[in-house]
């Protein structure tokens, strides 16, 4: 049997900064929604059978859009195994939802959490995860950060100090996906949820809990739609790769 990699893709998130309307997942970006993007990325990577691994994809999603989710998931991947669970009220509850919904994975198998929203996520992204996690338990894709940082302290005034700029060719942004090893992705969220932990970012339960991680190579174009204006940059992102055209399979 070959070893299996999961796809965590949470998609619960409420989407409040992106206003009244639609789902922020459900949000068009040139011709196709934006989950389904995010999907195309993941199922190119399960198509091909990236390192012979057995891929399975889990969303974990909300009760409003679990059935248009399956809806579209038969439509347009109806060759892909792809489950479905509902999220937490958090995303830290949604994931170990999602973890709980694997139920067949050995120890050293492969989980990638992967943002519903980033919809610019290139394969190699995915597969240099993939790599990474031959030699290490927990890794996350990454970009430097670009601009200057600076450390400052609230003041009784209400004004902002600052008091200290930090060498920023020492700090990255952390993308997603961001991969573990079955073993230890389980072990972090049985505590995390144990304890009463919250994190936005997956590998901050790792490093709580005594594991390394290592970054691998990500791209800029990665971003998260989170507000209108990210709508409006994707859009641009993905005229310029050309890939305008309504999403098909």
């Amino acid at each position: 049997m070959n070893r299996k990699c999961y796809f965590l893709i949470p998609a619960a998130g409420s989407g409040t900064r992106m206003g009244e309307g639609q789902p922020k997942l459900m949000r068009n970006v040139e011709g196709s929604p934006v989950i389904l993007r995010t999907l195309g990325a993941v199922t190119d990577v399960c198509r091909c059978s990236y390192a012979g691994l057995d891929y399975r994809i889990i969303i974990i999603t909300t009760q409003d859009l679990i059935d248009i989710l399956k809806a579209m998931c038969n439509e347009y991947f109806p060759d892909i195994d792809i489950e479905f669970t509902l999220g937490g009220d958090t995303r830290t509850k949604s994931v170990s939802n999602g973890i709980k919904a694997v139920t067949d994975a050995q120890d050293d198998d492969l989980v990638l959490v992967h943002d519903g929203a980033r919809c610019l996520v290139t394969a190699d992204e995915i597969t240099a995860c993939i790599e990474c996690l031959k030699d290490h338990a927990v890794c996350a894709s990454a970009i430097p950060v670009k601009n200057t940082l600076k450390e400052a302290e609230l003041l009784p005034s209400g004004e902002i100090r600052v008091t200290g700029t930090p060498d920023r060719s020492k700090f990255y942004e952390i993308l997603t996906p961001q991969g573990f090893k079955y073993k230890d992705i389980k072990m972090c969220y049985e505590r995390a949820i144990e304890e009463g932990f919250t994190a936005t970012d997956d590998t901050a339960l790792a490093s709580a809990y005594g594991l390394d991680v290592y970054l691998t190579q990500g791209l800029y174009s990665n971003l998260k739609i989170t507000t209108p204006e990210d709508i409006a940059i994707a859009s641009e992102i993905v005229r310029s790769r050309g890939e305008s055209e309504p999403f098909s399979d």
